[in-house]
């Protein structure tokens, strides 16, 4: 009582001063009512706000996408987010919109206020009628959680001035006061009045944001609005609202990930499903490539989630159902962006959708074969779109990680996997594959990999230790056969994963062979079918050789029958110019005539090394003459012959090592350009070496250059040269195997040159 007194007396006088000082009023009002006999009331200690900002936002990204869905609900078209020295803790992050910005009645009745209703009175907002996405309250312990201080700067348009305040959490609310005793200072800015919209610039960072982090942050950002609409549209919503991470932005992201072309056009099926007002539920899938259009209607009825939608691409990586990607990168793409996200009012409800997410039990019942057709959450890249009006008992937690898990949630879990479950039989039942276990008198028409079996039994190893722990024996009874039982699970389970861990990357190294193989067979079928043309173009060069020399050598007559010695001058430079053009088409033209017509003869025969590499090398005197290329031929013995092959099969070898040897020359710029060609036996094999003083061949790429695909020449070259396609060297090396050699990068290279190709040919013993 003598403490009221006492706090009545001091503000009694501090209203009687001429300018009462509003915080001490408040201060003092506050201590007389703490004060009041018969009565208690809660009050909030200045802590708890760093207490709900660390323990109500989980995670970076979740409190950067809260502060996201603030600019969208103001909004926003545009927001810019920057961090700076970000690499370690202490750095900053700015994130700047051109929303409406707030005024000073919304700071003091809105962002100053925890626990409004603002966003549930007014669900809409004002200029774009956007169903608003965060909820008040969460955005102050956002930044909280992020950083220790915050500058808040927020105008609206038609006002020279702004407004700023600064939050420092660390220092001012600290355990001990009151949090309603924690002041602010509002200070002003001047600024353009055609402009507004907010800054949030968070200070001194609690966490590094690492590159792996801020991959999480820009998948969070792509997947934060519904990124396609059913059929794989483009959401309208998400165009209208750009978002930059230090300049690089959310389209310029999905334009990169290319999905949409690239990925769920490869999908086998189309899977849908809604709930009605009624609670009836109604499941469909489409599939064009296997001719599937079916709709099923679901006897349960859903009291208690309310209506919705579910759509979904379903994904079996297989190569017959994948076109203009290759199956390892779909698989891949599968892994790191599938799975079934819910979106509530348009925006993502977090976790689910995740890669280490399984609320559906797609991941737990595919690994323990409960689900015999491909259903895993990689399987899938689908949406579940609820909102606030139609699903009220949908509530999110207070962390905003994730919904209450009510009878509301358990309805959504349900209608989700049966709706997979069932489009996934009914594609399975066309495709012929087993779709559950109790399905009786099933003849497979595939065959199991080992890894799906070692997994199948790793799945029951893994039962029975959970059903073993289940039927605990109480320690006192415990028999020392049930110990080595329990430990004899353990070391299996271990040995199972190990195994199939092993087993799981010699299938995928297989696979990935297996692929290139086809890949790599494809391109030859390609080449192949080319051959028809490219014999015709040689035909026609060689024909029109005789015709274009006669003409070009009238041509010469008329020009030196002119008086005009300029005229005259002139002509000849053109006519010279066209000879060295016509000459390079003639010695390609020569040379896929000969190597047309040494093709059509099946028969093998012993090729005069020598004189081969000189013919060869002599149809293309005037391209390498006009490239200033010295090339030198040292064939020892000069009889030196190949084993029987065919003598294209030589040329083709020694165009592929000419055309690498050209490229390398020109990237290098060497003043004195040269190639040799040399020739020995060594014991059974017989070896052509081809060197050239280009730019040499990288150590890192050495064991790569014989890889199918593999190329470091990419843009377009000349008529000979032309652009890579990474297969020459290895059809030199099909060519040196299907004669019991090889073909490889030699360390021993003759002074004066970079690189050195030898072509090992195997001469059997009767030769």
């Amino acid at each position: 009582m003598q403490n009221t007194q006492k706090f009545r007396d001091e503000l009694t006088l501090e209203l009687q001063k001429e300018v009462p000082d509003p915080k001490v009023i408040a201060e003092l009002s506050d201590a007389i009512l703490n004060e009041t006999e018969g009565s208690v009331r809660f009050t909030v200690d200045a802590q708890h706000i760093n207490r709900l900002g660390l323990e109500l936002v989980g995670k970076q990204e979740t409190a950067l996408s809260e502060l996201i869905k603030n600019a969208y609900d103001a909004d926003a078209t545009e927001v810019n987010i920057t961090f700076a020295n970000f690499e370690k803790a202490g750095g900053e992050l700015i994130i700047a919109d051109n929303g409406v910005g707030m005024d000073i009645d919304t700071i003091r009745n809105s962002w100053m206020r925890l626990s409004t209703n603002e966003k549930g009175e007014n669900p809409v907002s004002e200029i774009f009628s956007r169903r608003r996405a965060g909820r008040k309250g969460i955005g102050r312990f956002a930044v909280q959680r992020l950083g220790t201080s915050l500058v808040l700067e927020t105008g609206q348009k038609g006002q020279k001035i702004g407004l700023r305040v600064v939050f420092s959490w660390d220092q001012d609310f600290k355990a001990g006061i009151s949090l309603n005793q924690v002041w602010h200072k509002i200070e002003t800015y001047e600024k353009d009045e055609v402009t507004s919209g907010t800054v949030l610039k968070i200070r001194d960072l609690r966490d590094r944001w690492t590159k792996p982090t801020l991959e999480r942050v820009w998948k969070s950002v792509l997947f934060l609005q519904v990124p396609f609409e059913p059929g794989g549209n483009q959401s309208k919503d998400s165009e209208n609202f750009l978002v930059s991470i230090n300049g690089a932005t959310n389209r310029q992201q999905r334009i990169d990930l290319n999905m949409k072309d690239n990925f769920l056009n490869n999908a086998v099926a189309q899977v849908s499903g809604w709930i009605d007002v009624s609670g009836i539920a109604t499941f469909k899938v489409v599939s064009e490539k296997l001719g599937i259009d079916e709709t099923f209607q679901s006897e349960d009825i859903y009291e208690f989630v309310g209506p919705l939608t579910f759509s979904s691409a379903y994904f079996i990586y297989l190569r017959e159902y994948m076109s203009g990607i290759s199956v390892r990168v779909a698989e891949k793409m599968g892994h790191s962006y599938g799975g079934i996200r819910v979106y509530r009012n348009g925006f993502r409800v977090l976790p689910y959708g995740e890669q280490n997410d399984d609320w559906l039990k797609l991941s737990f019942d595919s690994a323990r074969r409960n689900l015999l057709v491909p259903a895993n959450n990689f399987n899938f890249f689908g949406q579940v779109d609820v909102d606030g009006q139609s699903n009220p008992l949908l509530e999110e937690t207070s962390s905003r990680e994730g919904f209450i898990e009510n009878e509301a949630f358990e309805e959504l879990q349900v209608f989700c996997r049966r709706c997979i479950e069932w489009a996934a039989q009914r594609v399975g039942s066309v495709r012929k594959k087993k779709t559950s276990t109790s399905q009786q008198g099933f003849q497979p028409t595939y065959t199991r990999k080992p890894s799906e079996i070692i997994l199948e039994k790793l799945a029951q190893e893994e039962s029975k230790i959970e059903r073993d722990d289940d039927n605990q024996i109480p320690e006192d009874e415990l028999k020392p056969e049930n110990t080595d039982r329990n430990e004899n699970s353990g070391h299996n389970t271990e040995f199972l994963k190990e195994l199939y861990s092993k087993q799981r990357e010699y299938e995928q190294k297989t696979e990935e062979r297996i692929e290139l193989s086809i890949e790599y067979e494809n391109m030859l079928r390609i080449l192949a079918s080319l051959g028809i043309s490219i014999s015709l173009f040689g035909h026609e060069i060689k024909s029109a050789t005789t015709a274009v020399d006669n003409s070009l050598a009238v041509a010469e007559i008329d020009a030196e029958r002119l008086k005009d010695s300029r005229e005259r001058a002139q002509l000849e430079a053109d006519l010279n110019s066209l000879k060295t053009a016509t000459n390079r088409i003639f010695d390609l033209g020569s040379y896929v005539e000969a190597l047309v017509s040494k093709t059509r003869s099946r028969e093998l025969t012993e090729v005069h090394v020598d004189t081969a590499v000189r013919r060869f090398l002599g149809q293309f005197q005037s391209y390498m003459h006009k490239r200033n290329i010295n090339f030198d031929v040292d064939v020892q013995p000069v009889d030196l012959l190949t084993p029987k092959m065919h003598a294209s099969e030589l040329d083709s070898a020694l165009f592929n090592f000419l055309t690498n040897s050209v490229k390398a020359i020109e990237k290098a710029g060497v003043p004195n350009p040269m190639i040799r060609v040399s020739g020995r036996q060594q014991g059974d094999f017989v070896i052509v070496s081809f060197e050239d003083n280009g730019t040499g061949v990288p150590k890192e790429i050495e064991e790569r250059v014989f890889d199918a695909f593999f190329t470091t020449t990419e843009t377009d070259g000349d008529s000979i040269s032309g652009i890579g396609t990474g297969l020459g060297l290895q059809i030199v090396a099909d060519i040196a195997s299907a004669y019991g050699g090889s073909v490889s990068l030699s360390d021993d290279v003759t002074h004066g040159y970079s690189a050195r190709f030898d072509l090992k040919l195997r001469k059997s013993k009767q030769e």
